[in-house]
C-alpha cells in the first residue's frame, strides 16, 4: 500500500486489522526453511556481531526487539510486537518522497542448540496488502567451535504491486539498503549491551 504522505497510526492500525485473518499473498510458506525458492530473487546478508555466549543471548533480544527495523526510514508497528508464530505486524518505509505499509505474519520460530552451535531465527511472510509477494528469515547462530556469532538476513521476495513491478532495478536497491542498514542496528544493539 503506497501513499503520499506518512500514514497516520489509525491508518496503520485498520490495515493491520484487515490483515489479521488474511491468507499469506504467496504459497510456499516457510521457504526460507528449503532450497526449493524458484521464481523469487536471492537477498542475502551476514556479518559477525561479536564472540560467546553473552553476545549471542544480546543478539537474541536484539532480533526478537526488531532492531533490524530500528532505521530512518522503517518502522515497525505495533512496536515491540511480540516474536510468536502467527503475529501481524506492519513495516513502514519512507521511499523516494513516498511511504508504503507492507503487512507481514510471523510464520515460525526456531530455536535450535547442538554441542556445536545454538542458533535462534524467525521468518515474517507477506500479506496481501504488501508491496512483494515473499518471505524474509533472521538468524542469530553461535558457532561454540569459533565462538563467532553471526546475524543472518534471508529473503526470498518478488514484487507484487504494479510499482515495485515497474521500479525493478530500485527495489533490488532497497533491499540491499536495508539488508546492510539491518545488520549495522543489529550489531549497535548488541553492541550497547
Amino acid at each position: 500500500m503506497f501513499l503520499p504522505r506518512r500514514p497516520s497510526a489509525a491508518l496503520i492500525a485498520r490495515v493491520l486489522a484487515t490483515q489479521h485473518s488474511a491468507p499469506l499473498s504467496y504459497a510456499e510458506a516457510g521457504m526460507t526453511r528449503s532450497a526449493d525458492t524458484r521464481g523469487y530473487p536471492r537477498n542475502h546478508h551476514e556479518a559477525v556481531v561479536g564472540t560467546g555466549s553473552d553476545v549471542y543471548l544480546r543478539a537474541v533480544a536484539a532480533v526478537r526487539g526488531w532492531a533490524m527495523y530500528d532505521l530512518p526510514f522503517t518502522e515497525l508497528h505495533p512496536p515491540g510486537a511480540p516474536v510468536v508464530e502467527g503475529a501481524v505486524v506492519a513495516t513502514v518505509v519512507r521511499h523516494l518522497g513516498f511511504w508504503s505499509i507492507n503487512p507481514c505474519r510471523v510464520v515460525y520460530v526456531d530455536e535450535e542448540e547442538t554441542p556445536a552451535l545454538r542458533a535462534f531465527s524467525f521468518a515474517i511472510g507477506t500479506l496481501p496488502l504488501h508491496s512483494e509477494r515473499g518471505e524474509e528469515r533472521f538468524r542469530v547462530e553461535w558457532n561454540r567451535a569459533s565462538g563467532e556469532v553471526r546475524f543472518e538476513i534471508l529473503a526470498y521476495a518478488a514484487a507484487r504491486h504494479w510499482m515495485a513491478r515497474l521500479s525493478g532495478p530500485y527495489v533490488h536497491h532497497l533491499q540491499r539498503r536495508f539488508g546492510r542498514a539491518a545488520l549495522q542496528a543489529v550489531r549497535a544493539r548488541v553492541e550497547r549491551g
